[in-house]
């Protein structure tokens, strides 16, 4: 039997006006975000709009279309302002660029549905991305898609984390079931940084949902889940569960530059690498 393979590009946090955001940034600001552990650096000048991001996105897509994958994947933060009109529509310019025939997926972000995402919040998301919960399948891979900003928060629409919960594993049997080689899953937010077992900060899923995700992924054997939010990469394991944060296509944080990530598939295993873009 033939070996089936396929390729995928994840991006994460092309996050439109977040360089013009941290160039405006006061020290009180900045040591704010140090006390949550947000380390950011930047000397440049103050910046208005998004041509930073606009350069890197574009980078980054033209990238995408030389190399040609099964698909493309946004780990959220799209946009840095959720209510700007003016950033959504130059990623939805950019957007446009990639090959046709080249299926693109959205996942939500933090900076997309809100920190504490409310009912309106998720209301408008669908209306510019479609679902933020949902499946797709090519080749040997059965890749769930969740909107990882309910499981940090869900305290203003409760009834979202049930109906999270539900669906992932609903999807998660449907893949045994089907028999499919892999079960990817997609999401924001990283599940923790260093130990499943550390305590809840600003940049990981809080402990009394993460488990509950933790105890679903190791259950069904899953073999990767691909986020970003960091702004920079971080690898773990849980079990046989790769954990892979990506860093980011517009502005970085703590050492690793723009870039996104090249992975590949076949029925054995599952390889990656970060692509640094240029600009």
């Amino acid at each position: 039997m033939k070996n089936k393979t396929l390729s995928f590009i994840q991006m994460a946090d092309p996050q439109f006006g977040m360089y013009s955001a941290v160039s405006k940034l006061s020290d009180s600001d900045k040591e704010d975000r140090r006390k949550r552990g947000i380390h950011i650096e930047y000397t440049g000048p103050v910046l208005d709009g998004f041509s930073k991001e606009t350069l890197l996105f574009t980078e980054a897509i033209e990238t995408a279309n030389k190399i040609n994958p099964n698909f493309v994947v946004i780990c959220g933060d799209m946009v840095q302002d959720s209510d700007s009109e003016e950033q959504f529509e130059e990623l939805m310019r950019i957007s446009q660029l990639l090959n046709q025939e080249i299926k693109l997926y959205y996942v939500a972000g933090n900076h997309d549905v809100g920190n504490s995402p409310t009912q309106a919040g998720l209301d408008k998301y669908k209306e510019r991305f479609g679902e933020y919960n949902y499946s797709f399948q090519d080749e040997n891979c059965y890749f769930i898609v969740i909107n990882s900003a309910i499981c940090h928060d869900p305290s203003l629409v409760p009834d979202e984390w049930d109906v999270l919960i539900s669906f992932l594993e609903n999807e998660l049997q449907s893949a045994v079931e089907l028999q499919y080689k892999h079960k990817i899953v997609f999401m924001h937010h990283p599940l923790f940084l260093n130990d499943p077992n550390e305590g809840d900060s600003y940049h990981v899923i809080p402990s009394k949902r993460r488990s509950k995700l933790i105890d679903l992924i190791s259950r069904y054997d899953v073999t990767a889940v691909f986020t970003g939010h960091l702004h920079r990469n971080n690898y773990k394991k849980i079990g046989k569960t790769e954990l892979v944060s990506t860093g980011p296509v517009g502005f970085p944080v703590e050492g690793d530059p723009s870039g996104m990530r090249l992975v590949e598939v076949d029925d054995i295993s599952i390889t990656h690498e970060y692509m640094v873009l240029s600009i």
